[in-house]
C-alpha cells in the first residue's frame, strides 16, 4: 500500500530529528575528546601544562617556529629554593598551595604571550619567542625578583619564596629535531639550574656554550 504524503512527511521529519539528533552526538562527543584532551595535557595542581605537553608538544612547536622565523628562542627552567622547609613545617598541603599561587603569579605577569609550564614539582619552565640571551636574562631575573617579594598564602600564614633559574637562548636550525633538541636543552638548563642552587640560591645561572652534538644528548631529567 502506498504511503499517503501525509505519512511521507512525518517519515521525513522523523528522519530529519534523528538526523539531528546524531549531529549533536557527534558534537557532544567532539567536546568531550577535545576535554580530555585538554586534561591529559594539563597540570591538576596548577594548571598549566604539564611535562608531557610542555615538553613533547609546546616546546618543539616553538622551535620549528623559531627556525622557520630564523629568530632567537628564549628559555627559563626555574624552581623554589626553600619550599622543602615549608612541606615540613606546615605540611605537603601548603606547599600545594605556595605552587598554586606561584603559578597564578607568574601567569598574570608573563600573561599569554609567553608560554608556561608546571614540569614537575617546583619546576617552572618558559618559553620566550623570540626572545635573545639578554632578553632571557632580564626576564628571570624579574620574575625572580617579584616572586621575592611577593607573599603566598601558605595554611593560616604567608611564606616568602625564593627561586633559582637556569636559562639559555639560541637560533634553531632548520634541520633540528625538536623533540630531540628539547631533551638536550632542558638537561643543560636542569644542570644550570643545580649550579644556580649550589651557589646559594635565588639567582639565575645562564647555560654556557650551547652545543648541539650527538654526544652530547641526554634524556631530561627533570
Amino acid at each position: 500500500m502506498a504511503e499517503t504524503s501525509e505519512q511521507m512527511t512525518q517519515r521525513l521529519q522523523a528522519l530529519e530529528t534523528e538526523n539531528r539528533n546524531l549531529k549533536q552526538e557527534v558534537e557532544r562527543l567532539k567536546g568531550e575528546n577535545r576535554r580530555w584532551a585538554r586534561l591529559a595535557g594539563t597540570d591538576t595542581l596548577t594548571g598549566l601544562p604539564n611535562k608531557i605537553s610542555f615538553m613533547r608538544a609546546l616546546v618543539p612547536q616553538t622551535l620549528q617556529r623559531a627556525a622557520k622565523e630564523q629568530k632567537s628562542i628564549g628559555f627559563i627552567l626555574m624552581a623554589a629554593d626553600n619550599l622543602g622547609p615549608i612541606n615540613e613545617t606546615y605540611g605537603r598541603s601548603a606547599g600545594d598551595q605556595v605552587l598554586k599561587g606561584m603559578a597564578t603569579l607568574l601567569q598574570a605577569i608573563l600573561g599569554g604571550a609567553d608560554r608556561l609550564g608546571h614540569i614537575d614539582g617546583t619546576y617552572f619552565a618558559v618559553v620566550l619567542f623570540p626572545a635573545d640571551l639578554e632578553a632571557t636574562r632580564s626576564r628571570a631575573n624579574m620574575l625572580r625578583a617579584r616572586i621575592r617579594t611577593h607573599g603566598f598564602a601558605c595554611a593560616d600564614t604567608t611564606a616568602q619564596m625564593t627561586v633559582s633559574a637556569g636559562i639559555a637562548a639560541f637560533e634553531p636550525s632548520q634541520n633540528m629535531d625538536g623533540k630531540t633538541e628539547t631533551e638536550h636543552v632542558f638537561q643543560l638548563l636542569n644542570e644550570a639550574l643545580y649550579m644556580a642552587k649550589t651557589a646559594g640560591g635565588n639567582q639565575v645561572q645562564v647555560v654556557q656554550d650551547l652545543q648541539f652534538k650527538p654526544s652530547d644528548r641526554k634524556e631530561a631529567s627533570l
